[in-house]
């Protein structure tokens, strides 16, 4: 057993809100959800813990119904209202203590050293002065002390950097913020169709922005500077214009909020950096095996993920949104620290990349990538329309690069908008689709027509993209299934074959030759890639 002291008085939602869903939930208010929290207990089973009022108690080895009621039934005589168990939680009494469903794949000393800096920066800025502007946290509430409303700090690209207390009087929007550690993409959306970053930037005193909707608060908000670049932004929530006092304090407020951003930027980017390159040059295979081994990777397999959004149509970076790429790296690095630690983020042009390592011993290391990867998007709000591809594992650094290339492939099909399905894919799952990309891509270098021998006869007769290529393309799709292609068109078993005859008499089409069938379905294939139509469609 180990304990983590701190004067603090933190309560349980908040604890929970403030280190997000990606590895806390709170699944049991219980009897000690409104209680003070004061310091950590880590508790295995069979070793003696010193248990108490205020502790937050891990769970760990807690895997049981029986071993869960054992540990309440003891906090329960010590009077500790608070229990961490990993997930998934084993059922318990509805008079039992609040319980916290902790990431599965989480580390149980990353758990304790999160849940500990919580509660003793919550216990710092209880004991600060509202003005000593020593760190973010404390700025925020002194912020919110001034102008009688809660706020948040958030960088650049809207990435949430502090807030204050208070937040229980503010609205379902700032919310989502806290919990997702970052301004929803829907939201942003919203606020650049009504120019709000356009007024902050053009304004160096606070702008005032209407409620949007009954359920919504206003905001006040000004943009904090260094000289003229913009560093990030305070936001409070009100119910409607400060008045002229507490503008002047919000305006005198930035300059120093300015100081501990360009501090922090300064502090973390470096390390952030050379990490990041090296990875880069890992990724790239310009970095030798010793040079590599400074991620402390280990010396299993690593799987390489992508990750970008999903396309709608448009395949070059200027349809990408650049800050919601840095908001998405910056939350999915959150996660990994939490449930993941070995391993790296990258974030390259309009892509993000993670080498994941694990053990040796670990067979399954793609399939536990893939899940990583499902896992993470299940739980952000920010994920949106992200899509991941996962390749390898590679069984040493120098076979990194090579998996790299198959994973921007795999990405590449994925995001194609012909492509459907889910939004996690290993690079075996995108091969067809990859394999399509590619044809079409030798077919345009080459000048070679999109239809030749019975498609392009069909084509002649019908032009495009007529009922009978429909046809054809279903019937294929169908693997020569009659009744699911007429399914599939929504047209009669008879009318189906009635076209199947037709094709045969204004193609020329052999349905018995492999090698004519296999040249028009991959004609159709690509066909449906280049115009994004589904199969069959038409």
């Amino acid at each position: 057993m180990r304990e983590f002291g701190a004067q603090g008085y933190l309560p349980v939602r908040q604890l929970v809100d403030n280190i997000g869903p990606a590895l806390l939930r709170l699944v049991q208010e219980g009897t000690g959800s409104a209680g003070p929290l004061t310091d950590i207990v880590i508790h295995a089973p069979g070793a003696p813990a010193r248990l108490g009022p205020g502790c937050v108690v891990l769970g760990v080895g807690v895997t049981t119904e029986a071993e869960l009621r054992e540990l309440t039934a003891a906090m329960r005589q010590a009077g500790a209202e608070v229990l961490a168990v990993k997930a998934p939680v084993p059922p318990s009494a509805d008079d039992g203590p609040a319980i916290i469903e902790v990431n599965a794949d989480a580390s149980w000393m990353h758990v304790a050293t999160t849940v500990r800096e919580q509660l003793l920066e919550y216990a710092r800025t209880r004991v600060r002065s509202a003005g000593s502007g020593a760190e973010l946290f404390a700025l925020a509430n002194a912020v919110y002390e001034a102008v009688g409303a809660p706020v948040t700090i958030e960088d650049r690209s809207s990435a949430l950097v502090a807030w204050s207390q208070g937040q229980d009087r503010t609205d379902s929007e700032r919310i989502e913020t806290i919990l997702g550690r970052a301004v929803h993409q829907r939201t942003l959306a919203e606020q650049r169709e009504r120019q709000e970053f356009e007024r902050l930037h053009a304004s160096t005193e606070p702008v005032y922005m209407e409620a949007t909707g009954a359920d919504q608060l206003a905001r006040v908000a000004i943009a904090v500077r260094a000289g003229s670049d913009v560093l990030g932004y305070i936001w409070a929530a009100v119910t409607g214009p400060l008045d002229e006092a507490a503008t002047a304090r919000l305006r005198e407020f930035a300059p120093v909020v300015a100081l501990q951003l360009v501090g922090l930027r300064t502090e973390t980017s470096y390390a952030r950096r050379q990490r990041s390159e090296l990875a880069a040059a890992v990724l790239g295979g310009a970095a030798d095996p010793v040079e590599a081994s400074r991620l402390q990777l280990g010396s299993g397999p690593v799987c390489v993920l992508a990750a970008a959004p999903r396309l709608a149509g448009s395949t070059g970076p200027d349809a990408l949104d650049a800050a919601g790429l840095r908001r998405f790296a910056d939350t999915l690095e959150y996660f990994l620290a939490a449930v993941h630690p070995r391993s790296v983020l990258v974030t390259g042009t309009g892509t993000v990349y993670v080498l994941a390592a694990w053990p040796p011993e670990h067979a399954t290391s793609q399939e536990s990538a893939a899940a990583l990867a499902r896992d993470f998007l299940a739980r952000t709000p920010l994920a949106g329309e992200y899509v991941v591809a996962v390749g390898g594992p590679a069984e040493s650094m120098r076979r990194i690069a090579d998996v790299r290339a198959q994973v921007d492939a795999a990405l590449r099909a994925l995001r194609h908008p012909a492509v459907r399905g889910p939004a996690v894919r290993t690079v075996q799952d995108m091969a067809l689709a990859v394999l399509l990309l590619h044809l079409a891509d030798a077919t345009d270098a080459l000048g070679l027509p999109d239809a030749s021998g019975a498609l392009h006869r069909l084509r002649q007769e019908e032009g495009q993209d007529g009922p009978l290529a429909a046809t054809l393309a279903a019937y294929l799709a169908a693997a020569g299934d009659t009744d699911t292609a007429a399914q599939a068109l929504h047209i009669h078993p008879n009318t189906m074959r009635y076209r199947l005859r037709r094709i045969r008499e204004v193609s020329g089409l052999d349905f018995a030759d492999a090698d004519a069938m296999l040249l028009a379905h991959l004609q159709l294939r690509v066909h449906e890639l280049r115009t994004g139509a589904s199969p069959g469609s038409g």
